[in-house]
């Protein structure tokens, strides 16, 4: 009997302990990299950062299971900045974002998201990402539910203070309830999706990527992730060498 209670206490902490992503984690204690001009073709030549993987949504249908991020150079250099052998802590990147000259545009994450805990979105860090990105055309995502916490007036007050931050989905029906409760929106799409723009159910229109969609268009020269028609979200189409296991959650 003795042996059982020992082994279901072990069972007990290993389970809890696994679940990294459900930790509390202080916002001074995770780790931020800005790259002031990004060489990815795509991106083009703007501001992007890297936030550790801790501050992943436990939400996200995607973690570790299709993340288009958990894949080549990418991962290898996200692995590097949730270790903290990259980038500075969350003051120090707060100086960086403000030198950046004013009015250019500024990607936060290209793989991480809003750091929080238990799924609940700091409120510290809206507050001082809105002045340190007041003088740029700053956007970024989220998969954290906005049924948690103070999420959805969070996000509201980033957005409506300058600060985009799109709803990520993966269903039209989520797109709607994003766009429902006056947020931007994004969605993946299947790789195969051959349309270019079609509506939703709830009469939002969805418009494939253009940089996904042109060899010549980059995110820097598009932008609409940070601004765009209050009724239209934007499609990414699923991509990278996991895209099959992200179709598999797409609805």
């Amino acid at each position: 009997m003795w042996r059982l209670r020992r082994y279901s206490s072990w069972l007990i902490v290993s389970f809890f302990s696994s679940l990294s992503f459900f930790q509390t984690v202080q916002l001074s204690k995770l780790s931020f990299h800005l790259t002031a001009k990004s060489g990815n073709a795509k991106t083009g030549p703007m501001a992007v950062s890297t936030s550790a993987k801790s501050t992943c949504s436990p939400t996200c249908p995607f973690l570790d299971n299709g993340c288009y991020a958990t894949s080549g150079p990418l991962n290898l250099h996200w692995l590097k900045v949730s270790s903290g052998e990259r980038g500075s802590n969350f003051a120090t990147f707060l100086s960086k974002l403000q030198e950046l000259p004013e009015g250019s545009a500024f990607r936060h994450n290209q793989a991480g998201d809003l750091p929080h805990n238990l799924g609940k979105i700091s409120e510290t860090f809206i507050r001082k990402m809105i002045v340190a990105t007041k003088h740029l055309r700053a956007y970024t995502y989220t998969h954290h539910s906005l049924k948690v916490g103070e999420n959805l007036s969070l996000i509201r007050k980033a957005n409506r203070a300058g600060f985009t931050i799109n709803v990520s989905c993966e269903s039209e029906a989520q797109v709607d309830d994003a766009i429902a409760h006056n947020l931007p929106a994004v969605v993946v799409a299947k790789s195969t999706e051959s349309r270019v723009t079609w509506h939703t159910e709830g009469g939002n229109v969805v418009v494939v990527c253009p940089a996904q969609r042109s060899d010549t268009v980059t995110c820097s020269d598009c932008m609409l992730c940070h601004k765009r028609g209050k009724k239209v979200a934007i499609a990414f189409l699923a991509h990278g060498t996991s895209k099959r296991k992200a179709e598999s959650h797409l609805s």
